[in-house]
């Protein structure tokens, strides 16, 4: 219900998700065609970087996607449905786990589409299994694990002061893109350990999430989420 209503409510973002999704999924099956080298350095495998830039701008738009959730926890703040959840008996750890879920549903909408269309594109093109393996296993590790931080920072960011509905979304959308940028770098850089580097990236963001959501309790007060 709660992903149903951010989907209504932030419908342009969901727009905007699928139109990026289209240049990112090309990216994908690149590394079966042939590109001019000249000007690239002899260490980076321009088709193979390409493809894992695919990676990070599809989990940009699985992030992208989440986005009308965070949009829908100020409008509940504002309006008072926070108050009404807290009198249920609810904390703050169980209101913000609830808008995750929404978040993590919707930007799955987008991950899911983004990965059948690259594994489509890869089969057509004829890319190795290994490397569509190494994108479906990329793109789900940071898509989740950055729309998670970037759902609880939003949520907890929107507790902590009073603004007008969407504030606080270029932020939002900062956090994850910038850890996404970084992304896009480690296959330019070590391609060798793309896959490692990166999931390793995915696997600390994930523990900061998990930590944030833990300690809410602590962090937000409840009468921060209070009209």
């Amino acid at each position: 219900m709660t992903a149903k209503r951010g989907f209504r409510l932030g419908l342009p973002y969901v727009v905007l998700s699928f139109i990026m999704l289209g240049p990112a999924v090309l990216l994908a099956g690149v590394s079966a065609f042939n590109l001019p080298t000249h000007g690239v350095p002899e260490n980076v495998d321009l088709s193979l970087y390409l493809s894992l830039l695919a990676v990070p701008l599809v989990s940009l738009t699985g992030l992208m996607a989440s986005m009308p959730v965070s949009l829908l926890f100020v409008h509940d703040k504002d309006n008072g449905t926070l108050e009404y959840l807290l009198s249920l008996g609810m904390d703050q750890q169980d209101i913000f786990r609830g808008y995750l879920g929404a978040s993590l549903l919707l930007g799955t909408i987008l991950l899911a589409v983004g990965l059948v269309s690259e594994v489509t594109l890869g089969l057509l093109s004829r890319d190795s299994v290994s490397l569509l393996a190494t994108q479906v296993v990329l793109t789900l590790a940071l898509g989740y694990s950055v729309i998670s931080l970037t759902s609880i920072l939003m949520s907890a960011f929107s507790s902590l002061q009073r603004q007008p509905m969407g504030a606080n979304q270029p932020l939002g959308l900062a956090v994850g893109a910038l850890l996404l940028a970084g992304a896009m770098i480690v296959p330019a850089v070590v391609p060798a350990l793309t896959l490692v580097l990166e999931l390793g990236i995915a696997a600390l963001v994930g523990l900061l999430t998990l930590s944030l959501l833990f300690l809410s309790g602590r962090l937000i007060r409840r009468e921060k989420m209070l009209p």
